[in-house]
């Protein structure tokens, strides 16, 4: 399979908000809403030796800051239940808890996992004003783009992290015959949608080098993220 056109694509698709069914409205219809019903946070103290994980020089810490810094961000992570991972509209990123007992140590999917929520808190999110404006088939489609962005981004963050996108398809794929949520490609998209972003980012770097050698011009490709403890 061969995503064409997907860079092009996806750059009308930047600001495509994220957006779910919320709460209920007085006379019992779903009120159309940005976001789900955030999970619930874990306290640090009961989460032994993965708390180490999310401390100073900790492995979530480190991806944290250098996502932050590539994206300009300001997002914050924490632990919690009921979620493999998600974000909300405060930038506050929730890593599932069961699914970090069994991948802290694979990083190359952790990073993975975390690049697709900044994807998803790159997004500008629409008013509640604007939502009310779309019936509950466009509200769909939005998300499904929202989903695209966030990997498509993830392929590029990756790639400017040095990570490799394999993990992160390879998690994608282990349940690849399930009824898949409707606000997703399947997972063979998803993947191909990764790479691209990963190839295309790689392209740039390679393009960018060749253009502007290191001393003549800035070049934001020659830098090198370094992990500290600020």
């Amino acid at each position: 399979m061969k995503i064409e056109g997907t860079n092009s694509a996806l750059t009308n698709l930047k600001h495509a908000p994220k957006v779910s069914s919320g709460g209920q409205t007085q006379g019992g219809e779903a009120s159309k809403s940005i976001g789900e019903t955030p999970p619930k946070i874990v306290d640090l103290g009961s989460l032994g030796s993965l708390a180490a994980l999310f401390g100073r020089g900790g492995t979530f810490s480190k991806l944290k800051r250098r996502l932050n810094k590539l994206k300009g961000k300001k997002c914050k992570v924490v632990p919690a239940i009921g979620t493999i991972a998600c974000v909300d509209d405060n930038d506050l990123v929730y890593l599932g808890v069961k699914f970090l007992e069994e991948f802290q140590n694979d990083e190359d999917l952790i990073a993975g996992v975390m690049a697709h929520e900044w994807g998803h808190s790159c997004a500008m999110k629409p008013t509640k004003e604007e939502m009310s404006q779309l019936n509950w088939d466009q509200i769909f489609e939005l998300r499904k783009a929202h989903e695209t962005l966030a990997d498509e981004l993830s392929g590029r963050l990756l790639a400017l992290m040095g990570f490799e996108p394999d993990k992160l398809i390879e998690f994608l794929m282990r349940d690849k015959n399930r009824t898949h949520n409707l606000k997703y490609h399947d997972p063979e998209t998803r993947a191909e949608i990764i790479k691209h972003g990963h190839r295309d980012e790689l392209r740039k770097k390679e393009l960018s080098n060749e253009l502007f050698p290191a001393g003549a011009y800035r070049n934001n490709y020659h830098s090198t993220l370094i992990d500290d403890d600020i």
